[in-house]
This record gives C-alpha cells, sequence and structure tokens, in this order.
C-alpha cells in the first residue's frame, strides 16, 4: 500500500507541465533538465527528433524545446513534423542553437517555433521562455 507521502508525491507530479526537452548531447539536456526542473517543471528527454515524435504521440507535452542541430531529424524538422500533427500541433516549440544569425532566427519561425534561443544559453532565459508559453500552476 502506497503512503500518504508517496500518493501526495504522484498527484503533483501529474499536475506539473511537462517539457520535452530534445537534444544529442547529454549536458546540454541535463543542463535544460536542472533548469526547469527545479523551477516547477517535470522534464522528459530524447536524444533525437524520431524519439521525440515517438514519445509525443505516446503523450504530448505542454512544451518542447528542442536544439536545431542533431544528427538525423534537425530541430527544424522536428517542428515541422508537431505543426503538421493535428494533435500536437498545438504544442509550442523552443528551438536552441549556437546559429545566431536572423536568418536562422527566420529559420525558426518558419518552421513554427515560437522562440528561438541562442548557445550558450542562461538558465534564466531558458526558464523565462518556458513561463511565458508554459506556466506553472500556483498550488
Amino acid at each position: 500500500m502506497a503512503t500518504t507521502l508517496e500518493t501526495a508525491s504522484k498527484a503533483l507530479s501529474k499536475e506539473l507541465p511537462v517539457v520535452l526537452a530534445v537534444d544529442d548531447s547529454p549536458v546540454q539536456l541535463r543542463l535544460i533538465q536542472e533548469a526547469l526542473g527545479r523551477n516547477g517543471y517535470t522534464v522528459k528527454t530524447a536524444t533525437s527528433g524520431e524519439k521525440a515524435l515517438e514519445m509525443m504521440r505516446a503523450s504530448a507535452p505542454a512544451v518542447v524545446v528542442s536544439d536545431v542541430t542533431m544528427s538525423g531529424m534537425s530541430g527544424y524538422d522536428l517542428c515541422k513534423a508537431i505543426k503538421k500533427d493535428p494533435k500536437l500541433g498545438k504544442i509550442p516549440v523552443i528551438l536552441l542553437t549556437s546559429e545566431g544569425a536572423p536568418k536562422a532566427f527566420q529559420a525558426g519561425r518558419d518552421a513554427g517555433a515560437v522562440v528561438y534561443i541562442t548557445k550558450p544559453f542562461k538558465p534564466e532565459a531558458l526558464l523565462n521562455a518556458v513561463r511565458m508559453v508554459c506556466p506553472v500552476p500556483h498550488a
């Protein structure tokens, strides 16, 4: 039998907004998890765009934070695939990349991203962007 604390913990974790972080770098995934996890978000991770889509079709997150440059499916392609899917299309996508040229920002916008953040990113900037599209409900 589950304890009251375990039951309360499980109930609370189900209420926290889920952010799906997508990056082929374990270091970047850890940075995203730390920045968002300690500020009221449940963070799930995927190491590829393909895996992210698979996870999203099983359980849609509140927001996606994705690197642009990954092996296989790029963040741009992932964003386009999300926006084309009728069940996932309304999920906001935040793109992270080291490419800061105006042309890259436009490509992110064209793909359907709501925010484009350059790396190295400040944890506060990422947190603010996620809060903007998906606030944490107050207790």
